[in-house]
């Protein structure tokens, strides 16, 4: 059937869809470069912490309770890592760290691989949550686990949100929780680092990493966890990269007000859509323009 519509409602009409189109792509841009000012007021990341501590020292085990309820939080602000000093889960990895951050008494403390350093005092959740606002690259990390007999697997998968290269450093830990000691119970403490390699990601791509680790006969398999942490290789410090983000085997997806726009999921669909319907209008307008020119040759 042949079309009735007359070459000026055409006209009005590719007119109309030409606008409404530009309007949503101008919001669907706008909401996609206004990471910045979300980032300035909310969480950019989950803090990674690394605290130093002992059994025998009474305001670590106060520090313990903070370190519980964080975990326990379904929002994870931050993760933490526990090295031991001077007691039963001492290791040469937790006096390697200590050193590398001049620490020489427990409790103390370090934010995102010493972007904040503390010594003699346990963590703090409002010094945790201003960490947690710093400007960062933007990075999503998950992490999944599984246990096999006396093996636990893993898989870990970082990918860009930026839009731009990154060149940072992925590392893996293995912390146990709920670890009993003279009536007490201690969580995240440090059992071992299973990765520590370069990470180059292109803009927007993502990379996964897998691994495992042999579960010793003194650590209860159901009680462990893995932490993955992105270090940002633009941004060394002075004990090391900053970390820019953190992530645990118990997040199913890190949830970062940065990745919820609701129309950024629909961004390149609106962007081909855009580009798909704007040729249509500018080849309906100059095919009203041929009629309407043919038009007035005619009458002549």
């Amino acid at each position: 059937m042949a079309d009735q519509t007359t070459p000026l409602v055409r006209k009005a009409l590719s007119f109309n869809h030409g606008r409404a189109l530009a309007i949503l792509l101008i919001v669907a841009l706008a909401q996609s470069f206004s990471i910045d000012s979300v980032r300035s007021q909310t969480s950019t990341h989950s803090v990674f912490v690394e605290t130093f501590a002992s059994t025998w020292c009474e305001p670590c085990g106060r520090e313990q309770t903070i370190v519980q309820r964080l975990i326990e939080n379904r929002s994870h602000v931050a993760h933490f890592v526990v090295y031991h000093l001077q007691d039963v889960w001492s290791t040469t990895d937790a006096v390697k760290r200590a050193t590398e951050f001049g620490f020489n008494f427990v409790p103390s403390h370090a934010y995102d691989g010493g972007y904040v350093r503390t010594s003699r005092t346990i963590v703090d959740e409002s010094e945790m949550e201003s960490v947690a606002s710093r400007s960062v690259h933007l990075v999503e990390l998950t992490v999944a686990k599984a246990v096999n007999g006396n093996v636990l697997n893993f898989q870990v998968a970082a990918a860009e949100r930026n839009a731009y290269s990154l060149s940072g450093e992925l590392v893996v830990y293995i912390v146990e929780n709920r670890v009993l000691h003279e009536g007490m119970l201690w969580n995240s403490v440090y059992r071992a680092q299973v990765v520590r390699q370069g990470l180059f990601l292109k803009p927007n791509s993502y990379e996964v990493i897998s691994g495992n680790w042999s579960i010793s006969s003194d650590v209860r398999a159901e009680n462990l966890e893995v932490v993955a942490v992105v270090f940002d290789k633009s941004t060394p410090g002075k004990y090391g990269f900053y970390a820019i983000q953190s992530a645990c085997s118990r997040d199913s997806k890190l949830a970062i007000p940065e990745f919820g726009g609701w129309l950024q999921p629909f961004l390149p669909l609106i962007l081909l859509m855009s580009t798909f319907m704007f040729k249509r209008v500018y080849a309906s307008r100059g095919l009203a323009f041929r009629e309407s020119s043919s038009g007035k040759n005619t009458a002549k």
